[in-house]
């Protein structure tokens, strides 16, 4: 990323909502109760900063603009930063996707990069409808809030950052926490502040079994626990 003057871009998803208690994938659910509190937590950080954020990004999927409400700012909506679009996969439970559809349910694991959801998308779509705000934010002089998705920001943070693109995937994006990029004439430091509000965990490492042949219990071993 081309090096202005010294500026912050923070990152965050939205907050817990009912998909996420529930152990669902994409969707367009409402916040949870802890969600609403992260919403407010967030909004006390943000309002509170010494230089303001001139925007706030989000989605157009209402979880990410129900944990933008509070916030004393612009709002922007972009569709370039909705959630990777999961298809016929989309609101189900990875045990449902594991039962109904096990041979795709394998091939996302054995290749989750390049794998694309049945009439939904793959991590390089994601990266390549996320190009316009990219070019935006390398050109952006004033501090920038954008409230996203897991999947969203993890491209997002891997192109900002220069991570290997290979690892994009499984990077560790948690809810009901801040991700502070300072860019300066240095480069990049990134800060994770994790506000003081319980959430479920929906981080889901890459199983030791990626074949389609193998039983649903393997599948599903690093599934985190939901309700």
């Amino acid at each position: 990323m081309r090096r202005s003057s010294p500026r912050t871009i923070y990152l965050t998803r939205h907050g817990e909502s009912e998909n996420n208690v529930y152990g669902k994938i994409g969707g367009n659910a409402p916040l949870s109760s802890r969600g609403e509190q992260y919403a407010n937590a967030l909004a006390g950080y943000i309002n509170a900063l010494n230089i303001p954020c001139q925007k706030v990004y989000t989605s157009r999927l209402q979880r990410t603009q129900q944990t933008a409400k509070h916030i004393n700012s612009n709002l922007v909506v972009r569709p370039e930063i909705d959630e990777i679009n999961a298809g016929l996969h989309d609101n189900l439970t990875y045990e449902d996707i594991a039962a109904a559809f096990p041979a795709e349910f394998a091939l996302r694991d054995n290749d989750k990069l390049k794998y694309r959801y049945p009439q939904g998308e793959s991590y390089l779509d994601v990266v390549d409808r996320l190009k316009p705000v990219l070019e935006e934010l390398e050109t952006e002089a004033d501090n920038v809030l954008i409230i996203s998705h897991q999947a969203t920001i993890r491209c997002i943070l891997t192109l900002l950052a220069g991570y290997p693109v290979g690892d994009l995937p499984y990077l560790k994006i948690p809810l009901h926490t801040l991700i502070k990029l300072r860019i300066d004439t240095n480069g990049i430091s990134i800060e994770y502040l994790r506000l003081n509000v319980e959430c479920v965990d929906t981080h889901r490492p890459k199983p030791d079994n990626c074949r389609s042949d193998r039983q649903i219990e393997d599948a599903c071993v690093t599934v985190p626990f939901h309700y």
